[in-house]
């Protein structure tokens, strides 16, 4: 009877130091809007379609992120990627992965991910009369 706390206090802080080592985070900086997981638990939840042209493309061994052993895309309508301590579903425009260890999932090419940072140009920085002013003094 005496055992009994003993392991679930373990358990718990076993768990508890496991759920420490990883980094969430949420943003949609270089890529889709998304929440995203780093660490001994790596994943993602992501919104947009997938860039994607081919109407079914089958991989075996390979696929979008590390530790992938396949990976089924039917154009940017289903995503189905499995890895060897995870698993990644895409179905239509929002795309869920999970997994540990071997398997990172990465959040998969979005359409118009890269045109939006690059179609906005960064304004001009107006210099305001200290700037100026320190600009021109000489220098010693």
């Amino acid at each position: 009877m005496g055992t009994r706390p003993a392991r679930l206090l373990a358990l718990s802080t076993l768990l508890s130091l496991a759920s420490a080592c990883t980094v969430t985070s949420m943003g949609a900086e270089n890529g889709p809007p998304r929440v995203e997981s780093n660490g001994l638990i790596e994943g993602h939840a992501a919104v947009g379609f997938r860039e994607e042209d081919q109407i079914l493309e089958v991989k075996l061994f390979d696929g979008e992120s590390d530790g992938s052993l396949g990976e089924i895309v039917l154009w940017k309508l289903l995503r189905l990627e499995v890895g060897a301590l995870g698993v990644g579903i895409g179905v239509g425009p929002f795309d869920l992965a999970l997994g540990t260890l071997w398997y990172e999932p990465d959040v998969p090419a979005m359409i118009g991910a890269d045109e939006a940072h690059a179609s906005t140009p960064a304004a001009p920085v107006e210099e305001c009369a200290i700037c100026r002013e320190a600009a021109s003094a000489p220098q010693d």
